[in-house]
C-alpha cells in the first residue's frame, strides 16, 4: 500500500472513532432513560448520566441557585438600585393614574376577588367587627374615663357655683317666658277657662251658687291672664324658680353620671350605651354606600397629593420589601424549592432546553472530536512508516 493512501486511511478511521466517539458520550448524558436488564443485570451505562444522578443535580442545583444565583444580599442590592426605585415608582404612579380615571366601584373590585356569596358573607362578619370593635371601644373608654362613679359635674367644662346661678337664671327665664306664651296662646286660654270652671263647680253652697250665676268665665280668664303674666314677669317668681335649678343642679352635679343615666334609662348605664350605639349606628347602610363608591371618586380627589408623596410611600415600601427578603427566602426555602421543581421537570425538556443553548458547543466538541482523532491518526501513521 502507498504511503498517501496509508497515512489518509489512518487519518479517517481515527477522525471517525474521535466524532463518533465524541457524539456517543454527549448522547450518553441523556440516552437510555431508563436502565436497561439483561437476565436481571443491570446494563452498564444505563441509564444515562442526567437521567441517572437527576436526584443528586436537583440537590446540587438547589444549592447553587440559593447561594450563588438567588441571594437575600443580591436580591437586596437589587431592591437598592436607583433603577429599580424609579421602575417602581413609574409603575405606581401609572396604576394610581389608571384607578383615579376607573369608574369600577369598590363592590365590583370585591366581586373580582371573591365571589357574590363569599362578599356578602365578608360584609355581614364586617358589620359585626365594626359593632363589636365600636361596643369595646366605647366599653374601655367608659372605664378609661371612669364615668361609672365620676359626678357630673366633672364631665361639664367649667363647672362652678357662678356657671351653675347663670344656668340656672337662664333656665327660669326661658321656663317663665315658655310658660307666659303659652298662657297668651289660644291653648292656654282654654285651659284657663277649664280651671275657672273646675274652680266654680267645686265652690259649694252659697258662694257657689251666687258665683255660677254672676262669674262669667271668660271675663275671669281675662282679669286672670295678666296677673298671672305679671306674676311671672316679677323679679321674685324669677328667682325661686331658679333657686330651685339651681339646687336640682348641684344635687345631680354631686351625682354619679352612671347614676343619672341609669335612673333615666331604667337599666345600666353601659349596657345602655352599648345598646344605643349598636341600634342607631347603621353599619350595613354605611358598607352598602361605600361599596358603591367608585374607584374615581375614592383616588382622584387626592390624586395630586397622592403623587407628591409617591416618592416617600415608595421609599418606605422599597426599605419595608428590603428588610423583608431574607425572612421572605427563609420561608421560601429556595433550595428545597428549586430541587423539587427539578425533579419534576422532563428529562426530555431538560435535553431540549441544554441542546437549545448548547447545541453549538456539543456540535463543536463533536468535530473536535474528528480533529483530534485525524491528528492522532496522522501522527500514528508517521510513527508507523518511521519504523518500517
Amino acid at each position: 500500500m502507498q504511503n498517501w493512501l496509508f497515512i489518509l486511511v489512518n487519518v479517517a478511521v481515527a477522525a471517525f472513532v474521535g466524532g463518533i466517539t465524541n457524539h456517543f458520550a454527549i448522547k450518553m448524558l441523556f440516552h437510555p432513560r431508563e436502565e436497561i436488564r439483561i437476565r436481571g443485570r443491570r446494563l452498564p451505562f444505563t441509564p444515562g448520566l442526567i437521567p441517572k444522578r437527576k436526584e443528586e443535580i436537583a440537590e446540587s442545583l438547589g444549592q447553587v441557585v440559593s447561594d450563588y444565583l438567588v441571594t437575600s444580599e443580591g436580591l437586596q442590592e437589587m431592591i437598592r438600585k436607583p433603577l429599580f426605585r424609579s421602575k417602581a415608582e413609574e409603575t405606581v404612579r401609572r396604576q394610581l393614574h389608571s384607578l383615579a380615571a376607573s369608574e369600577l366601584t369598590l363592590g365590583d373590585v370585591a366581586l373580582r376577588v371573591w365571589s357574590a356569596e363569599e362578599w356578602s358573607r365578608l360584609k355581614e362578619r364586617a358589620a359585626d367587627a365594626a359593632k363589636a370593635f365600636a361596643s369595646r371601644r366605647a366599653a374601655a373608654l367608659w372605664s378609661e374615663y371612669g364615668l361609672q362613679d365620676k359626678p357630673l359635674k366633672e364631665l361639664i367644662p367649667g363647672w362652678s357655683e357662678e356657671k351653675r346661678d347663670r344656668l340656672s337664671d337662664a333656665a327660669a327665664g326661658a321656663v317663665l317666658k315658655e310658660l307666659g306664651d303659652t298662657l297668651l296662646s289660644a291653648e292656654g286660654q282654654r285651659l284657663l277657662k277649664e280651671m275657672a270652671a273646675a274652680m266654680l263647680d267645686k265652690a259649694g253652697g252659697f258662694l257657689g251658687t251666687m258665683a255660677a250665676i254672676f262669674v262669667d268665665e271668660d271675663k275671669l280668664v281675662q282679669k286672670l291672664t295678666p296677673m298671672l303674666i305679671g306674676q311671672l314677669e316679677g323679679e321674685q317668681v324669677r328667682k325661686t324658680i331658679a333657686s330651685v335649678v339651681s339646687g336640682k343642679l348641684e344635687q345631680y352635679g354631686e351625682m354619679p353620671f352612671a347614676g343619672l343615666m341609669e335612673a333615666a334609662a331604667g337599666e345600666p348605664a353601659l349596657d345602655f350605651v352599648l345598646r344605643k350605639l349598636e341600634e342607631t349606628v347603621p353599619w350595613s347602610s354605611w358598607i352598602e354606600r361605600l361599596e358603591g363608591v367608585t374607584l374615581a371618586e375614592l383616588i382622584g380627589p387626592g390624586l395630586p397629593q397622592l403623587e407628591a408623596s409617591l416618592p416617600s410611600w415608595v421609599d418606605k415600601g422599597l426599605r419595608l420589601l428590603e428588610n423583608g427578603v431574607p425572612a421572605a427566602m427563609k420561608a421560601v426555602n429556595l433550595p428545597s424549592l428549586v430541587q423539587e421543581q427539578v425533579q419534576k421537570f422532563p428529562i426530555e425538556r431538560l435535553e431540549e432546553v441544554i441542546l437549545s443553548v448548547s447545541g453549538r458547543e456539543f456540535r463543536a466538541i463533536t468535530w473536535l472530536g474528528v480533529l483530534l482523532g485525524g491528528v492522532i491518526g496522522l501522527f500514528q501513521s508517521m510513527i508507523t512508516l518511521m519504523w518500517r
